[in-house]
């Protein structure tokens, strides 16, 4: 039997603060850079700009194991790192993988937006993207909460670790505060 300890497919979204004007579309030469200097691992593919969306997915850098965006449907505008291939070891590793993989991106962003953008100081949210491994319901949740809180811990050096409340039919959503 399987069980939200199997998901592979989920999302951890690392929130950013604009310091500065800066417009959604300034970060498409930018991941079409990335693509061409592979700066991220995996495989790039393309980009796509979804900026004409009200608080929708901005700019997608899209990769075959994972996607890249700065977003502004789930929460305050950030950095959506979108799992959709699954990878080796245990949820919290590839949770802890993930989160890592989003900070480095994060901080490549604020390298390119010097000044103008802070990426990932404070708090981050985690989404399933597979509603029968983790259905948003109480019970997925605590049965995530542990591998969340050692990925939290690996990464922010802890975090308070609280599911977002809402309507079932939406995915889970779990917000990770850090300490």
């Amino acid at each position: 039997m399987t069980g939200p300890a199997d998901l592979q497919r989920f999302a951890v979204k690392i929130f950013a603060e604009r310091r500065a004007p800066l417009e959604v579309s300034e970060f498409i030469p930018v991941f079409h850079r990335w693509i061409r200097d592979r700066a991220v691992p995996g495989i790039l593919i393309d980009v796509a700009d979804y900026g004409h969306l009200p608080e929708g997915p901005g700019v997608m850098l899209v990769g075959h194991e994972a996607d890249y965006a700065m977003d502004a449907m789930e929460g305050p505008f950030g950095l959506l790192y979108t799992r959709k291939r699954p990878s080796p070891g245990a949820l919290a590793g590839r949770l802890e993988a993930a989160l890592r993989a989003a900070q480095a991106a994060g901080a490549k962003l604020e390298e390119e937006f010097a000044g103008r953008l802070v990426i990932g100081k404070g708090e981050a949210l985690f989404l399933s993207n597979d509603r029968l491994l983790a259905p948003n319901d109480g019970a997925a949740f605590e049965a995530l909460r542990p591998a969340l809180e050692s990925a939290a811990s690996a990464v922010f050096g802890g975090a308070d670790v609280r599911r977002e409340e809402g309507d079932p039919r939406r995915r889970l959503a779990v917000r990770l505060t850090c300490r």
